[in-house]
């Protein structure tokens, strides 16, 4: 028996499925998105206030079922932001990437966890590290560092990612070889 056999949901090399972006056009025409590609996913651009519409969609729709919300992390490119989500459907299997341009600072998007339960620790995260606030999230506060501490330590302009580039973490080695 292989291993597509023995697994409800399909298996496969993860590609983009450049037929799902005209999908997604076709089934969501009120969603202004920018459809893109990465190495493994199609990529859907969408600015914030749209971003709830689309996430609802993509779950909803059945063509597109978009059933797991694997990860949300926050991407800071010094003079903005992003987010990225990663989705992924059981039922047809095929995966996407969400991206969601912000300003830099504190960006407003609207929370998820309404749709994905799961949203709820990575949004925690994502503020937490990088200061995103979600709108509408139930309860907004840090996972990791204390309450009362509101610092960003992911942020470039962290007042301690300069001494991680002079420890020589992102220009040379560990300091140890495998």
């Amino acid at each position: 028996m292989t291993q597509e056999q023995t697994l409800p949901y399909p298996v496969g090399q993860q590609v983009p499925n450049a037929s799902l972006g005209a999908m997604i056009q076709r089934l969501l025409p009120k969603v202004p998105v920018e459809i893109g590609e990465t190495k493994t996913d199609l990529d859907v651009t969408v600015a914030p206030e749209h971003l709830f519409a689309l996430v609802q969609g993509l779950r909803d729709a059945k063509d597109l079922k978009f059933d797991f919300l694997r990860n949300i992390t926050g991407v800071d490119l010094v003079e903005s932001m992003a987010l990225k989500y990663a989705f992924y459907s059981f039922t047809h299997g095929h995966a996407l990437q969400v991206t969601v341009p912000t300003e830099a600072g504190h960006p407003h998007v609207p929370s998820l966890v309404s749709l994905y339960p799961a949203a709820d620790w990575h949004e925690r995260e994502a503020h937490e590290m990088f200061g995103f606030v979600f709108d509408g999230h139930p309860n907004l506060k840090n996972l990791l560092l204390e309450e009362d501490l509101h610092i960003h330590p992911l942020l470039k302009a962290h007042p301690l990612q300069k001494a991680d580039i002079k420890q020589g973490i992102e220009d040379s080695s560990a300091g140890f070889t495998f």
